[in-house]
């Protein structure tokens, strides 16, 4: 912070005239508003993240390295929604690492694990965005209930891996609630990214930085 003292002025001057009765012309504050945050931490500078948890129970659940791939990802694109903000990382990193197995590949090579048919394998894995937006919440619900997914038969056998992930979790003292809520949050994160039109955005963008120049 202290090292861009003339950055600090302009959001200085810019919040004060956005928060008159908040900010004061005081642009020190802003440069030690770091030794504030140390103080309320009490100095305790270990982040706890995710992608930790995740390392950490990679052995004990046996996830395979394309397990850890997936629950990376997951993680990676859970901070685009207020998640971060509402739940423990532990719970964040389970919530991950469960979608992972139950729709990523998990098993290498070209073969992706069907999240209708828990372990039947198919070609040409879809992306886990994709399987898990398409699957819905109803898939995990019936993973973590041990129960068969809807449109399967009674006959078929959950993954072993998906088995021991949810005996693990049912023997942990997580919350169950907290992650199904986190499951529920990134099927609407991937709804929304669905219909994103990533190329349309940066030709809008585009656009508005050409006008902006274009006034001055």
């Amino acid at each position: 912070m202290e090292e861009c003292p003339q950055h600090i002025r302009v959001v200085s001057s810019e919040a004060r005239q956005l928060w008159p009765e908040f900010i004061t012309n005081d642009p020190a504050k802003i440069g030690e508003c770091e030794f504030y945050l140390i103080s309320e931490m009490h100095s305790q500078l270990i982040v706890h993240h995710p992608y930790r948890t995740v390392l950490e129970l990679t052995k004990p659940l046996e996830l395979t390295t394309e397990d850890v791939s997936q629950a990376t990802t997951l993680i990676s694109d859970h901070y685009q929604t207020d998640l971060p903000l509402l739940y423990p990382p532990h719970v964040i990193a389970v919530m991950a690492i469960l979608l992972a197995v139950i729709f990523g590949g998990g098993g290498g090579g070209a073969a992706h694990r069907n999240p209708y048919g828990h372990g039947a394998i198919v070609a040409n894995p879809p992306s886990i965005s994709t399987s898990l937006r398409e699957a819905g919440l109803g898939v995990a619900l019936s993973a973590l209930g041990g129960t068969n997914a809807p449109g399967t038969t009674g006959a078929t056998r959950p993954d072993p891996r998906v088995s021991r992930i949810v005996t693990w979790l049912a023997e942990s003292e997580v919350d169950i609630k907290a992650v199904v809520e986190c499951t529920q949050e990134m099927i609407s994160l991937y709804e929304v990214m669905d219909g994103v039109n990533i190329q349309q955005c940066k030709e809008i963008i585009s656009r508005m930085i050409k006008t902006r120049n274009a006034d001055k």
